[in-house]
């Protein structure tokens, strides 16, 4: 009692340097929050809010404390700003155990009940708070003006307690998810601000409490809140590290989770056009529309992003029948193509739905299904990870290496031929080889499935090989003699390009079965002539020199570039099938016309793919195109069916066949 009373008689007046310290300190984590994009995501956003709530805490706090000593100011007015500081500061301890729970993603616990509970003691104060200028119970003013602590001022600080004890047991719950350093700080804090609500209650003069809290905040900024560690710089979005944390942490306190996967399929081949700096540029403006989608539906996601054109959205638990109308809202944004340096850029959008862990269990296998979301999965649509998973699709991405090496080694590998259609010629004068995958379990999978998966392991090699060795195979048996085709094509995929001894393995397997070079024509695809120009033209001209001949496949997917064209020496140009698929109109016809003009004015051959209609045929014989290959004539088939087709089909008019 006697140290009280020396406190009170000898620091009669109340002291604010720790409030303008305050003040300084967090004016300055708002600053530099907005600049190191602590602005972004619910977590930052929650922070944010309680860095905004001590600032206005600590101006009225300054503002009552200068009115208290202000005689002349009614006290009425006194009544209002005190009674307004204790509102907004008793907000601070509150939005404190709403940014933990955010920060371990148990914020989806709270119900209506829990949340009532949670807003008893907050609103407790705010009521008394309001009514106190007529009560007097919280705080009055004496005969001598001076502020004074009424009868029941104690529920502050039993509000406040109550949810420093919660914050001090989800911290130690929690512990394990919330990883040590920022266990450590939450923990800090604590003690931190007791130490300063013991001070000001012994010597209400001593602000300490703004200052505690400032203090606490800068903690949280410089060992929690760390935007530089898990921002990426290239998006502005958050990182793949961020995104695995989150996710994880999520799945190991049980909360519920939808999330949208958005993989740019093309992605490779904008960086190849663009260059880095392009690519960088295209991927802000991709963020940006990720980013509008948020603003114009609502907060519904947390925007990740995982590197090579890979974006992930976490859907806000609150709001999961959105789920699907905010996946079809952003895949229709992505049909729209970007305007970049006065191009048009298409964006090829792979858009899903996944829910964990109903779909997939675990944050890893989803990462691995994500990696392997490539353009064989494009169809413009949205797809969702419970129908692929339906199929068997997820079992089989995540055995396709094995079943790869096993067709290796066990002849799961079969090639088959495809029928070319020499309109000049009117007969069948060439053909398409094309690897075909059985499995036992899974049956026959798609190339677009597993030569993307091939690629990536390396087998790709093997199996190119393997083509060319059966191709050759064939080519030098006497029954093909007796069929009339002229070569086969084969294809080279953009990993075999990237291969400078490419010429060596090919040349090698045509002297293994005696084969005339004229009769193979090696088939280059666009994406590959881009993305290894200088690996290609050496081995083109090696191979060229031997008499081996090359077509450029798919011509007319992405960003056909004429100059590229015009640069390699191909001999057969391969229109790709969207030229038949497309609708008509007077523009895209003379398109066309010019485009099939241009490249035979070049001297090069023009096969056009994918056709399947009589009218289709009659309209590319029109435009005196060279080679028709599709359905109209022949799926691809095996080689002792395609044996029997060409001789039952050879030197037949096309009106027949």
């Amino acid at each position: 009692m006697v140290f009280y009373n020396y406190l009170c008689y000898n620091l009669p007046m109340k002291l604010l340097y720790f409030d303008y310290c305050a003040l300084i300190v967090v004016g300055i984590l708002i600053f530099t929050g907005f600049l190191r994009g602590l602005n972004k995501g619910r977590l930052n956003g929650c922070f944010m809010n309680l860095l905004v709530v001590t600032a206005i805490s600590i101006i009225a706090d300054i503002v009552s404390v200068a009115m208290d000593g202000n005689p002349d100011i009614p006290l009425f007015f006194r009544y209002v700003a005190n009674s307004f500081y204790l509102m907004i500061h008793n907000l601070s301890t509150p939005l404190y155990l709403l940014y933990l729970m955010i920060l371990t993603d148990t914020d989806y616990k709270l119900t209506n009940r829990t949340k009532l509970v949670f807003l008893i003691p907050f609103a407790t104060v705010c009521v008394f708070s309001f009514i106190n200028p007529f009560t007097n119970w919280l705080f009055y003013f004496n005969d001598y003006y001076q502020y004074t602590r009424g009868p029941i001022f104690f529920i502050l600080y039993i509000s406040a307690a109550f949810y420093i004890v919660l914050i001090l047991i989800s911290t130690f719950k929690y512990s394990k998810s919330l990883g040590r350093r920022t266990t450590y700080a939450i923990g800090s804090l604590i003690p931190l601000m007791l130490i300063a609500v013991v001070v000001q209650l012994i010597n209400s003069n001593l602000l300490l409490e703004m200052f505690a809290n400032a203090m606490s905040l800068l903690l949280c900024s410089t060992l929690i809140n760390r935007p530089e560690d898990i921002l990426d710089t290239d998006t502005g979005l958050s990182n793949k590290k961020a995104c695995v944390e989150v996710l994880n942490r999520c799945m190991t306190n049980g909360k519920p989770l939808q999330v949208i996967l958005i993989n740019i399929s093309n992605y490779s081949l904008i960086e190849n056009i663009l260059g880095y700096e392009g690519l960088v540029k295209i991927l802000k403006i991709i963020s940006g529309r990720i980013l509008s989608t948020n603003r114009i539906n609502g907060y519904f996601s947390e925007c990740y992003y995982m590197g090579e054109g890979k974006f992930v959205l976490e859907m806000d638990y609150r709001r999961f029948d959105k789920t699907s109308y905010i996946a079809h809202f952003l895949n229709d944004i992505f049909t729209v193509p970007l305007e970049f340096s006065g191009m048009e850029i298409g964006i090829d959008a792979i858009t899903c739905v996944v829910r964990l862990p109903e779909d997939i269990p675990d944050i890893e296998s989803m990462l691995t299904f994500q990696s392997d979301l490539d353009s064989s999965y494009f169809t413009g649509e949205v797809v969702f990870a419970s129908d692929l998973y339906a199929k068997n699709h997820y079992s089989l991405i995540m055995q396709v290496d094995s079943i790869i090496e096993n067709a290796i080694n066990n002849h799961g590998f079969e090639v088959y031929y495809q029928p070319i259609y020499s309109i000049r010629g009117d007969k069948f004068n060439s053909a398409e080889a094309l690897i075909r995958l059985y499995d036992e379990h899974f049956g026959y999978i798609s190339p677009e499935f597993f030569i993307p998966a091939a690629e990536k392991s390396g087998a790709i090699h093997r199996i190119g090989a393997f083509v060319l060795e059966e191709v050759c195979s064939f080519i030098s048996s006497p029954e093909f003699e007796k069929l009339g085709i002229d070569y086969i094509e084969v294809n080279l995929s953009p990993t075999q390009c990237m291969r400078n001894d490419l010429y060596k393995e090919v040349l090698d397997i045509m002297r293994k079965y005696d084969v005339d070079p004229s009769r193979i024509n090696l088939e280059i695809t666009e994406t590959a002539a881009v993305s290894s120009q200088e690996t290609i033209l050496e081995n083109m001209r090696m191979l060229e020199s031997k008499g081996i001949l090359f077509s450029l496949d798919d011509f007319g997917t992405g960003y056909s570039n004429m100059d590229r064209v015009s640069n390699m020496n191909f001999n057969i140009i391969k229109l790709d099938k969207s030229f038949v698929n497309v609708q008509r109109s007077l523009r895209r016809d003379i398109v066309l016309d010019n485009t099939i003009n241009m490249l035979k004015s070049l001297g090069m051959k023009i096969v056009v793919e994918g056709v399947e209609t009589a009218e289709i045929l009659q309209r590319f014989a029109d435009l005196q195109c060279d080679y028709i290959q599709g359905f109209f004539f022949s799926k691809p088939l095996p080689k002792a069916d395609f044996t029997s087709y060409i001789k039952s089909h050879n030197h037949i008019h096309n009106a027949e066949g």
